[in-house]
């Protein structure tokens, strides 16, 4: 009997160490998210970087403001408060507020020119600020990569510098307005030039390039308005270099994730087997960052979470995986059909991922639908014993499709001026109606999602094209072609 009961013991004790075995093993990294963990960007000096101004801008006046810029990432990167040497610059608003700071209207010129005076006295408050400024501007390169926490690298070109930005281009219309012409479009080029490098830099991260669409989008539109009232007339040769297309191929939107990837990984390496899993959910206070540790249940949470629902190459390898199967998709999809497909979830699909709410699902009446919040969806993927590494590999995912459309919508709205500006020059030949004129100029000017003419409403003497961006659902990109007044 004895010799009975000690082999079953034996066969169960045998069976929870396969068992344990299995549930703790991990798999080997694949090639690419080996490439991604041990990826090393190359050096970029400080005072070609034009990032690392970006993030020096608001030091302290009269300060080394590249190296100041350094030391905050520095300290960024090693998760320590800034030191404070002197005030930072501000801004210096008040209670003023851009003209058409939310949407830019053809009102806008007159409203610009209405506050000529506050303008100029912005301009010279912040003088410091904007002369650091545009030496930024002629910096040859924008690298992220000196940051290593990713969730702080919008600070380049938000903030301080979106407003001297929107300061200079108001200065700018004033410039033209007064028949300062060639100074205006000087520093609208100046201004426009950095953002298109920002946009094609392979490591600057996606909202950087977000960020610098935006701003190409308002130039664009200011330079609609100001060729509409035919305040450009003689300029042509400039403003077509300066509407010239974005270079918004799929290659600069593969670089950009690329590089979200890799930090994506890195960061949740470095979070995951830099802590004690006794450690990982201690809580840091943002006031006095004083660290609260974890009472026993929670350190023994850490440690079931860490070596039973945490694979380290596991996540890696999903990350990547999603990466590539995403790329593949946007690759194999016509440009027009972008909008419609959904990129993430064919890719989680693909990986073998569903999302699954793990509550209980709402019923509102006896009849209705089971309505359950897409917020409440919870990723399950092929690998149960690697839940948390999944929901970290997975949360705050970017919907890197929504951020390509932005690109290409962006791309469009600048074709839709160019088209407005040789729509101009050639609507003075008599004889030809406006859809004839649009389709007769070249293919710069043409919709990129349909590569054919922009639509034409000759009786309202708009041309328009419907944006692929979500947000603008229901909304069309217009622009009025009237010919110039005599």
């Amino acid at each position: 009997m004895k010799k009975i009961v000690l082999v079953v013991l034996a066969v169960c004790m045998a069976l929870l160490a396969v068992g344990l075995f299995i549930v703790l093993r991990d798999e080997p990294l694949t090639p690419l998210a080996a490439q991604a963990l041990n990826y090393q960007p190359a050096p970029v000096p400080a005072e070609q970087n034009a990032y690392v101004g970006m993030m020096g801008l608001t030091a302290p006046a009269g300060s080394d403001f590249i190296r100041v810029g350094e030391a905050r990432i520095q300290q960024v990167n090693w998760q320590q408060n800034a030191k404070q040497e002197g005030e930072n610059l501000v801004f210096s608003a008040k209670d003023y507020t851009f003209a058409c700071a939310r949407e830019i209207t053809e009102n806008c010129l007159d409203e610009i020119l209405a506050d000529a005076k506050n303008i100029q006295k912005l301009a010279q408050e912040n003088n410091e600020l904007i002369q650091r400024y545009l030496k930024i501007l002629e910096m040859p390169l924008f690298s992220n990569n000196s940051m290593d926490s990713m969730s702080e690298n919008f600070i380049g070109l938000n903030s301080e510098s979106g407003n001297i930005s929107r300061l200079l281009s108001a200065k700018a219309v004033l410039d033209i307005k007064h028949g300062d012409i060639a100074i205006g479009l000087r520093g609208i080029e100046k201004d426009m030039t950095f953002y298109r490098r920002v946009l094609v830099a392979k490591e600057a991260v996606l909202i950087d390039k977000m960020i610098a669409i935006m701003h190409l989008r308002r130039y664009a539109i200011l330079l609609s308005l100001l060729i509409g009232e035919g305040g450009l007339q003689g300029q042509d040769e400039i403003v077509r270099a300066l509407l010239i297309p974005l270079d918004s191929h799929k290659e600069i939107f593969k670089d950009a994730t690329w590089r979200e990837r890799v930090g994506a990984v890195q960061g949740m390496s470095k979070m995951m087997l830099n802590n004690s899993p006794g450690k990982l959910f201690d809580t840091v206070s943002l006031e006095d960052g004083q660290v609260e540790a974890a009472d026993f249940f929670g350190k023994l949470h850490g440690y079931f979470n860490y070596y039973f629902l945490y694979k380290h190459n596991m996540t890696a390898n999903l990350q990547m995986e999603l990466w590539q199967y995403e790329m593949e998709i946007i690759d194999a999809t016509p440009l027009a059909r972008l909008p419609s497909a959904n990129i993430e979830q064919q890719a989680l699909e693909r990986a073998g991922c569903t999302k699954k709410s793990n509550l209980a699902p709402v019923v509102f009446g006896k009849d209705a639908p089971l309505l359950v919040n897409d917020d409440l969806l919870v990723p399950l993927c092929n690998h149960p014993k690697n839940y948390i590494g999944e929901v970290l590999a997975l949360i705050g995912e970017p919907v890197y499709t929504d951020y390509l459309l932005r690109i290409y919508d962006a791309d469009a709205y600048l074709r839709l001026v160019r088209a407005q500006l040789e729509y101009q020059l050639a609507a003075k030949q008599a004889g030809t109606t406006p859809a004839e004129i649009l389709a007769s100029l070249p293919p710069e000017t043409f919709n990129p999602y349909t590569e054919k003419a922009f639509d034409v409403d000759a009786t309202q003497g708009i041309i328009s094209f419907q944006p692929a961006d979500s947000r603008y659902t229901g909304k069309r990109g217009e622009i009025r072609i009237s010919p110039p007044k005599p």
